[in-house]
């Protein structure tokens, strides 16, 4: 059926005329804005704000220290506490430009950063950043911490942590064996982020406890001197307990194991030991050697007690 051109010329006369330049203006309005999203995303790169949201854990079920052969109180490890995702923010966030100025040489030929003030300021100087609060929250609502947070009884696990050390280790380098002292209150959760250890606790004792664990030649016996043969004969006391510290794991100590000394030997490569009490949550066996990789960074999260 044709239409008569008087009907067309009515139908176009009821049509709403095409407003060109507003199209054009909606447009380039709209490409900017996908530009600007663009540019923004590139500039700047993701950072930790919130961890993903799970349910409580039961920390009995975390309790490692009662696998040592002398069991230990308060040893918790929890596998793949953060995600690959959270891992690399987390990272990003702790190394952005501008903290390069928080960044000082440890010994054991590490890098430190503080945040919350320095272990040596009387008290905490600042609050501390998004990212750490970010992985505070989810210890209160993991239930690795409290429930509740007390901020009044600074010896209880009620108290959030306030003050935040993040060491980075490049291999070979470890950390002498150390108690946290009194600064502190007696809990402490570690995250491990891009790299593997292990961790040794040591009888509080004052025992020369751990000597730096470094792959070498085997030597003859012609070739060593006397303090060498000595410490063969007699070899350093083995560790109350070890832990495999596994990427985006976490680490608490409390109570008895808060008590005792820790450290992490200098090397390339760790020897998982008897000594080991996280070996199946850990994924490792007796005897397996674990690299240590490039680097590790560990963020350490504790109470800093007023002076």
């Amino acid at each position: 059926m044709r239409v008569s051109s008087s009907a067309q010329t009515a139908t176009r006369a009821r049509m709403p005329p095409l407003d060109l330049k507003r199209l054009f203006d909606e447009e380039r309005a709209r490409r900017r804005a996908a530009a600007g999203a663009s540019t923004s995303a590139e500039s700047a790169p993701e950072r930790l704000e919130a961890l993903e949201a799970r349910a409580a854990y039961s920390m009995t079920d975390h309790d490692v220290g009662r696998f040592a052969a002398r069991p230990v109180s308060g040893l918790f490890y929890v596998p793949e506490f953060v995600t690959e995702a959270e891992e690399r923010a987390l990272l990003r966030s702790i190394r952005a430009p501008e903290n390069d100025r928080r960044w000082t040489r440890g010994d054991g030929g590490r890098r430190v950063g503080n945040w919350g003030g320095k272990p040596s300021d009387a008290d905490v100087t600042e609050p501390l950043p998004v990212w750490a609060r970010a992985v505070v929250d989810a210890l209160f609502a993991r239930r690795v911490f409290s429930e509740t947070r007390d901020e009044t009884n600074e010896n209880s696990g009620d108290a959030p942590p306030n003050h935040v050390l993040v060491n980075e280790y490049r291999a070979p380098a470890g950390i002498f064996p150390h108690n946290d002292g009194g600064v502190y209150a007696p809990k402490v959760a570690i995250l491990t982020l891009e790299g593997d250890a292990l961790i040794d606790f040591w009888e509080n004792d004052g025992s020369d406890a751990a000597s730096d664990a470094t792959v070498q030649a085997e030597d003859h016996d012609e070739d060593k001197d006397e303090d060498e043969l000595n410490k063969e004969r007699n070899p350093p006391p083995a560790p109350r307990a070890q832990a495999a510290l596994r990427r985006r794991s976490l680490l608490v100590y409390e109570g008895e194991a808060y008590g005792l000394r820790h450290g992490i030997r200098k090397g390339f490569v760790d020897v998982v030991t008897s000594a080991c009490v996280n070996a199946e949550s850990a994924s490792v066996s007796v005897g397996a050697t674990v690299p240590r990789g490039e680097t590790r960074v560990s963020i350490v999260f504790v109470r800093k007690r007023r002076q």
